[in-house]
């Protein structure tokens, strides 16, 4: 059976949930993690794996036998090589446990506090709320809220989608200001550089959890736009109350050829930020424009 997630009076378990096709694990044991950091960049033998971890092969294979059979991680022959097996992530990580953070419970009842008796303030709120309370417990949700980012804008149905790269993220730009859930302003077109501004005083980590769903959700536009798997190169978040998150996103390496062209110019109007950010990570909006063809 595996393990429970308990509360405790001290520090929460170092733990991360995935999601397999069995349901949810979690995964607690440092040689675990380990294997699946590895093997979110690629795929390795044993061999591979006992170079990178310093472990014994025979160690790691009671391991990977394990993970294997929970749905972590799956197997296949290498193409080259029959007698390799070649170990791949099989599983979607959707959580991961962090220090609990009382500035989180702090702001969230402040906030709420200003607006609790405005029913219509309150459920514009909700998320934030929500990505606080998950904070201030010690759950770290980015890796799901790019998830559902990402299934909000599948639902969609590249309703959003343009003949251009500039167009679509245009559209996008405009449908998420109409949602109520922070305004993107963007600062290049390629790559694509992004930042999140909210009116809500978040903290580090909600405010990298309430940004990973802006990230999930553009990335699926301009995927159903293009036809190509975009990537998040980086993100970050800044300002005195941590309400901006950056974001990069770029076509993933092996298919970044696809279709594109580049021109170089001002980014659109109706794309530019008027307000003036002082901060280094905003950086000044690039004069590069990446324009994409469906294929």
């Amino acid at each position: 059976a595996h393990k429970d997630i308990q509360m405790s009076d001290g520090p929460l378990e170092d733990f991360e949930i995935y999601y397999t096709r069995y349901g949810l694990v979690q995964v607690s044991n440092d040689m675990r993690k380990g294997i699946l950091t590895e093997l979110r960049g690629r795929d390795l033998s044993l061999t591979d794996l006992s170079r990178a971890l310093g472990k014994a092969q025979s160690t790691l294979s009671v391991h990977l036998d394990r993970m294997t059979a929970e749905g972590l991680i799956a197997s296949y022959e290498d193409s080259k090589d029959s007698r390799k097996k070649m170990y791949t992530i099989d599983s979607v990580r959707f959580a991961y446990s962090k220090a609990p953070d009382d500035r989180s419970m702090d702001m969230l009842m402040s906030s709420l506090s200003k607006i609790a008796e405005d029913p219509a303030k309150t459920r514009d709120a909700m998320l934030r709320f929500i990505l606080l309370g998950l904070d201030g417990v010690g759950l770290m949700i980015e890796p799901i809220s790019r998830i559902l980012g990402n299934i909000h804008a599948m639902a969609l149905g590249g309703a959003l989608s343009g003949p251009t790269v500039e167009e679509t993220v245009s559209n996008a730009r405009r449908y998420y200001a109409d949602m109520g859930v922070g305004e993107l302003n963007i600062y290049a077109l390629n790559p694509l550089t992004v930042v999140l501004k909210d009116d809500m005083a978040l903290t580090e980590d909600s405010a990298r959890s309430f940004g990973g769903y802006a990230a999930g959700f553009l990335t699926k536009v301009l995927e159903d736009a293009t036809g190509r798997s975009y990537d998040m190169l980086s993100g970050e978040t800044f300002g005195e109350d941590r309400n901006y998150f950056k974001f990069v996103l770029e076509p993933s390496r092996e298919r970044s050829e696809l279709g594109l062209e580049r021109e170089e110019g001002a980014v659109p109007e109706d794309l530019a930020v008027l307000e003036h950010h002082g901060h280094a990570a905003v950086g000044r909006p690039s004069v590069a424009v990446a324009r994409g063809r469906r294929p």
